[in-house]
């Protein structure tokens, strides 16, 4: 017997007040938290597991964006692909390629921006910015980071 998929409705999902899972058909549920929270969840088996994906808040995700989610994560499980890790996968590949347009000075700027809390003093900060313009952003700061390789790092560390 096939089991009924999308039986909730756009008006029952704006009035779920009460904390629960309420099943959409397919794995589909929309969790409501005790503070009022709605997020919508895929549940599904794979090897010996009983995961759960989260697909995204509502209303930021509407019930026919996560009913597609839900059909795209059904499609993997039916074909023995984990959807939490081809997701985080896709998510991968994403960072890979906008990676791919960076230039070695705007990585650097990232990587600085992202550790400078972790360096105590200012001196220790200023250091770092001062080395890498001092030597690599000559030799390399326009350079794209795809493109680069160990004789371009080399050119960079000879003058010192």
């Amino acid at each position: 017997m096939q089991r009924a998929l999308q039986r909730l409705s756009s008006l029952a999902v704006d009035r779920a007040k009460a904390p629960g899972y309420f099943h959409d058909g397919g794995g589909l549920y929309l969790q409501v938290t005790a503070a009022g929270g709605k997020s919508w969840i895929f549940r599904y088996a794979l090897a010996g597991r009983r995961p759960e994906m989260g697909l995204g808040p509502y209303p930021d995700v509407s019930l026919a964006a996560a009913r597609k989610a839900a059909s795209e994560a059904r499609s993997l499980v039916k074909a023995a692909q984990d959807p939490i890790a081809a997701r985080g996968a896709e998510r991968a590949r994403q960072r890979l390629e906008s990676a791919r347009g960076l230039t070695f000075d705007q990585a650097a700027k990232q990587f600085l921006d992202g550790h400078e809390a972790t360096w105590r003093n200012e001196k220790h900060r200023q250091q770092w910015r001062n080395t890498l313009d001092a030597y690599a952003t000559p030799v390399i700061g326009s350079t794209s980071v795809a493109d680069l390789n160990t004789a371009d790092v080399t050119r960079v560390l000879d003058p010192i």
